[in-house]
């Protein structure tokens, strides 16, 4: 399992969404992809983003608790 970098992740994630509607966008969205991919451990980049939108969700989640 490679060592998780949420802020990285968090920034991937969300310039994979500004790209969503933009189809001449496809090189940089695959380098996205890619980097995920690497990033989460996942080979698939619909699964990667999946794992990466989990962990970030989860994170956020136990932050709220401690803060709590």
């Amino acid at each position: 399992m490679p060592l998780i970098n949420l802020p990285l992740l968090d920034r991937l994630v969300a310039d994979l969404d500004a790209l969503r509607d933009r189809p001449e966008a496809g090189a940089r969205r695959e380098d996205l992809y890619y980097t995920l991919c690497v990033s989460t451990g996942v080979r698939e980049p619909e699964q990667a983003l999946a794992r990466a939108r989990g962990l970030l969700a989860s994170h956020r989640a136990q932050s709220l608790a401690t803060a709590a």
